[in-house]
């Protein structure tokens, strides 16, 4: 187990801003240690996006429905924006946090793009690199000049993608992985009979509701919205050619009928697929 020097057992933090609105432009970091549970941590409503990673200590995280989770060394706990929730610290003098909060439209638009989740609690564990990454971070924000915090910004988030991927290895048994990367590469590719999200699952052997849930956790997308991406770009790519016609391009996708493939296809891409063809028609092409 990772050993905590005992000169990180102080409350420190860095506080920035790259805005007028707090709830959107709050940029911080920092180390909290406390020795006894504190009151204000029971109840708390965050408008901006908070997380704690627990380097020391043990708690019960409490979330809006009063469901208690155990937290422990290792433990990422989310504070999302909006959810009412609590933290409860053993009152052993152990407690040390690194927090990192950004704003809320940030939260929102990653969230929105599959690259976070709404999962409270996540088990990325604790190792020396992470650490070291924490401790940069807030080096940099600490000397950080105005023109910085952008970039800084990025740094946060880049920082918590690395705990989402350290808990998604965590999480998986390398067999499981191995099945989903499968998925990943059979889905769309028209190599099985029923080449849809529920066939491939049966194919490989996983149940489906589960299997959804791993894929998203995984790839950080669900599996039918990655299908339809994977179909549509298969497509795009064949509407380049002048003599497959668009019905031959549905069936050749996996679609049933040339009119689903072109409702799917507007929708995902505004355009029918007569107008993405002539919009990326290559004069003199075809003759």
């Amino acid at each position: 187990m990772l050993r905590i020097p005992k000169e990180l057992f102080v409350t420190r933090s860095v506080h920035r801003t790259l805005g007028l609105d707090p709830n959107n432009s709050i940029l911080s970091c920092g180390f909290i240690h406390h020795t006894r549970h504190l009151p204000q941590n029971e109840n708390l409503v965050f408008k901006y996006y908070g997380a704690l990673l627990l380097l020391s200590g043990e708690g019960t995280y409490i979330d809006r429905d009063g469901k208690s989770t155990r937290i422990y060394p290792g433990c990422f706990i989310q504070r999302i924006p909006y959810v009412r929730h609590s933290t409860i610290t053993k009152e052993d003098g152990k407690w040390l946090e690194f927090f990192v909060c950004f704003g809320y439209e940030t939260y929102r638009t990653l969230t929105h793009m599959g690259l976070l989740q709404d999962y409270p609690v996540l088990c990325p564990g604790l190792n020396q690199s992470l650490l070291d990454r924490c401790l940069l971070f807030y080096d940099h924000l600490e000397h950080s000049s105005p023109e910085q915090l952008p970039y800084l910004l990025l740094e946060a988030q880049q920082l918590v993608f690395g705990i989402y991927d350290m808990h998604r290895k965590q999480s998986l048994h390398p067999s499981v992985r191995s099945l989903l990367y499968q998925a990943r590469d059979l889905l769309g590719s028209g190599q099985i009979p029923d080449d849809s999200c529920r066939g491939t699952a049966e194919y490989l052997g996983l149940g489906y509701e589960n299997f959804r849930k791993l894929f998203r956790q995984e790839f950080q997308i669900p599996p039918h919205t990655y299908l339809i991406q994977k179909r549509l770009n298969n497509a795009k790519e064949l509407l380049l050619q002048d003599d497959l016609s668009v019905q031959e391009i549905a069936a050749r996708t996996g679609y049933p009928d040339s009119f689903s493939f072109s409702k799917q296809f507007k929708k995902y891409t505004t355009l029918t697929p007569r107008q993405f063809r002539a919009l990326h028609q290559v004069p003199g092409a075809g003759k």
